[in-house]
């Protein structure tokens, strides 16, 4: 029993960090790949706030099944971290558009710290929610519902973006992908 809370912490802290650093590679690789389409289905095309919830959906999805594969965790462990996940996904633009809000301005700082106040609650959620959710079938099918569905509306929204501010790159006020420049 204390070797699997010594287990479960250590994936724990070792998510936290995997998702803090691979969400922020994600951040250039879209560039980095020379603008590949495969590369903007994962990673931010523009510098919307919508894009950039990529940076914390991909590598907590990457890391949780990875995680699943290693620890093989209770049943709770996939609705608990779709929840996390989801209370994550919803706090960077609720944080985004207060922060700008209340200031009148945007600041790297603050992006960087909403980015990493969205990873610990995901995993913070999700680890609370494992000790406490019910062990349900339907739970685990509603959740990889849920995950399908947010990996579908990214892959859809990085190429036919709804035009509104939450799919607007504040930079060149486009949404979706910009477009190529010659030469």
């Amino acid at each position: 029993m204390k070797e699997q809370k010594h287990q479960k912490r250590l994936f724990l802290i070792s998510g936290i960090l995997f998702t803090a650093l691979a969400g922020s590679a994600l951040h250039f690789l879209y560039d980095w790949s020379g603008q590949a389409l495969p590369a903007a289905l994962i990673a931010p095309v523009n510098e919307s706030v919508w894009e950039h919830l990529k940076l914390l959906f991909f590598p907590i999805l990457l890391f949780s099944a990875a995680e699943a594969l290693i620890r093989r965790p209770n049943p709770t462990f996939l609705p608990a971290r779709t929840l996390g996940l989801l209370s994550g996904l919803v706090l960077i633009p609720v944080l985004f558009y207060t922060c700008t809000g209340v200031t009148g301005t945007h600041a790297l700082w603050c992006d960087l710290l909403i980015f990493l106040a969205a990873d610990l609650t995901a995993f913070f959620v999700s680890g609370l929610l494992e000790k406490r959710l019910p062990p349900r079938r339907v739970f685990c099918i509603l959740s990889v519902c849920a995950l399908a569905l947010v990996a579908l509306l990214f892959f859809r929204f990085t190429f036919f973006p709804p035009a509104i501010p939450l799919f607007q790159d504040p930079l060149t006020g486009g949404f979706g992908i910009p477009p190529v420049s010659p030469g």
